[in-house]
């Protein structure tokens, strides 16, 4: 059997690489002698990443080459779409051919950009859901968050594609009931499978905590690509907020120490270095360490670990919180987009959501308090939920 994962990011998108991950590891557990491809535009970079897996890293058919203008990119993407109207061989869609089933991969990439509709990154992922399908292949969509979509011409374009999907698997309520509102009927829901990543120890203590205190995880990010007209004081005011939340903390008597995780290092523009390092200044060094992820081989799997290690968890990357339920750590989300609420809902766990914009710094302090003090997180529910979510998708997987 061979699977064409289409629509991947880069793999130092260490939430990114843990969808694929748990893909990989899905597939193979039915059907162990499986090929498995995976196209991104990062593909060539990704390649390391990917041998550890035995998968092949391919190019996209329409590469969005990230130092090329908007516009470029924009031409780029029109002429590889007339060529793919006017013949199926005059672009290459070999891979596509090959396959016996083309699976666009979990995430949240279909939303509308905030600078208007028609955006590069959501045009370039339904192109290849819609060239899968138009070389007649099975199309299925894993769990996926789609919006928002704030364009009534985004929404028109979202439909044709996904409709045509023979599966499309949301994996939370908000994104159901959009997609069911726009007239799609191929939609199923099945919470994110990266709930479903095996957890990996981390080898030789390349990365150690102090064990007599309370461990407190944390990830942040600048979140301005998702909101609109926000600006840099948003972010400071967003970090100097989860600071003060945990100096509460400290006031409380609660000894414990704060380790910040950097989980995205893609390069300029998508990094989570600066707010990491903006936070662990707020908070001292003798309270608080920047993890640098980099000690070790890039492995999702390790984040399960890692997390897992931690007495409490605040995770802005939404990954970041579901790798830290699959290790049994209890979790707060503080969330930038709907997809994290949605999540959170899914699991029971509705409680635990904070709006990354609205929350106060006492909010936060409450809910961490009552974790560390109170003990009373619900964890056996998400372990139950987990067994549930792999149970579902192994049943759309054995139906192919």
């Amino acid at each position: 059997m061979k699977f064409l994962l289409i629509n991947a990011y880069s793999a130092k998108n260490r939430g990114d690489a843990g969808i694929v991950a748990s893909m990989i590891h899905l597939i193979r557990d039915i059907y162990p002698k499986a090929e498995i491809s995976v196209m991104s535009s990062f593909w060539k970079e990704n390649e390391s990443f990917y041998n550890n897996y035995k998968v092949h890293s391919i190019p996209p058919t329409w590469i969005l080459d990230h130092n090329q203008s908007s516009i470029k990119r924009y031409i780029t993407g029109l002429k590889i779409l007339s060529e793919s109207l006017i013949s199926k061989n005059s672009v290459d869609i070999k891979p596509f051919k090959e396959a016996d089933v083309v699976i666009s991969v979990g995430g949240g990439y279909l939303y509308s950009s905030r600078k208007g509709p028609l955006g590069v990154g959501l045009l370039n992922s339904l192109f290849h859901v819609w060239l899968a399908k138009k070389t007649n292949n099975k199309v299925i969509g894993f769990p996926q968050s789609v919006g928002p979509i704030t364009y009534e011409l985004d929404k028109k374009i979202v439909k044709s594609v996904l409709k045509k999907a023979d599966t499309f698997i949301s994996r939370e309520k908000i994104t159901t009931d959009f997609l069911i509102n726009l007239g799609l009927e191929n939609v199923k829901q099945i919470p994110d499978i990266g709930f479903i990543l095996p957890e990996l120890e981390v080898p030789n203590n390349k990365i150690q905590f102090i064990d007599k205190k309370v461990k407190i995880g944390l990830t942040l990010l600048d979140w301005r690509f998702a909101k609109k007209n926000s600006t840099e004081t948003d972010i400071k005011d967003y970090v100097t907020k989860v600071a003060d939340a945990c100096k509460l903390l400290l006031e409380d008597g609660i000894d414990c120490h704060f380790y910040i995780f950097p989980q995205v290092t893609v390069g300029e523009g998508d990094s989570d270095l600066h707010v990491s390092n903006m936070l662990n200044e707020m908070l001292g060094k003798k309270v608080s360490t920047v993890i640098n992820l980099d000690l070790i081989e890039n492995r999702p799997e390790y984040l399960v670990n890692l997390y897992g290690k931690m007495d409490v968890f605040i995770g802005s990357r939404m990954h970041s919180t579901i790798f830290a339920l699959a290790g049994n750590t209890p979790t707060i989300a503080l969330a930038y987009q709907h997809k994290t609420r949605g999540t959170f809902n899914e699991i029971g766990l509705d409680k635990y959501v904070l709006d990354v914009v609205d929350f106060s710094q006492h909010d936060l302090y409450k809910l961490m308090e009552e974790i560390v003090k109170e003990e009373n997180y619900p964890i056996n529910k998400v372990e139950q939920k987990i067994k549930e979510i792999k149970k579902e998708l192994i049943n759309v997987l054995e139906k192919i």
